[in-house]
């Protein structure tokens, strides 16, 4: 996955969020790797693996190094800004502030390396964020929700009024408190506050 931000794209992705991704990720100081440890919030993440929809541990496993990636992008943009503001603006300004006496070359280094500072921090940031809708397209979450389904057989069905409970192996209790009678006896999903919500079609 590779990802490239034009000067254009920044305004937008400096306000762009998601409400579904949670990135979160650890770095091992000795190795220098990247490990994903959050794709979503842990309900949604367990409710994926428990009904089939995700392996989140393998999209996690393989994500790791694009997020590796990313932040090595970021760390090289951050790296490379304050080395040229140190060399070329800091250290000729200081230069001559001793030796000219001008006050004015200090401050407006000073002045142009916080202006340049800002613009790269908010440039990684869209950045990292045009990175997460990449990533958040490719997993395609929302759509893999409403393609899963679990088909299942009379006897693993229980009715009580208008709630059904299905169960089956591997998976446990599926419960919807409204149940529809459709075509055919399986369990559909849909993507609710954060959530995945089974939703019951029974056989009439």
């Amino acid at each position: 996955m590779e990802t490239k931000l034009s000067v254009k794209e920044i305004p937008s992705y400096l306000r762009w969020k998601d409400s579904l991704l949670d990135l979160r990720y650890r770095f091992d100081s000795n190795t220098a790797d990247y490990t994903l440890t959050r794709l979503f919030d842990p309900q949604l993440e367990e409710d994926l693996e428990r009904f089939g929809i995700m392996n989140v541990h393998s999209a996690k496993k393989h994500y790791s190094t694009e997020i590796e990636k990313a932040q090595r992008t970021v760390y090289f943009y951050r790296i490379a800004n304050v080395m040229f503001l140190i060399l070329l603006i800091l250290l000729p300004s200081i230069a001559l502030y001793f030796f000219r006496d001008s006050l004015t070359a200090l401050v407006f280094g000073i002045l142009f390396s916080l202006l340049m500072f800002f613009l790269v921090e908010c440039f990684n940031q869209a950045y990292l964020n045009k990175f997460q809708q990449q990533l958040k397209d490719e997993l395609n979450i929302e759509q893999r929700i409403q393609n899963s389904s679990i088909p299942f057989h009379e006897n693993e069905v229980r009715v009580e009024g208008n709630a059904a409970t299905v169960h089956k192996e591997g998976i446990g209790l599926i419960t919807d408190p409204n149940f529809t009678k459709g075509n055919e006896n399986i369990v559909r999903f849909r993507l609710e506050e954060g959530s995945v919500v089974p939703v019951v079609e029974i056989r009439k």
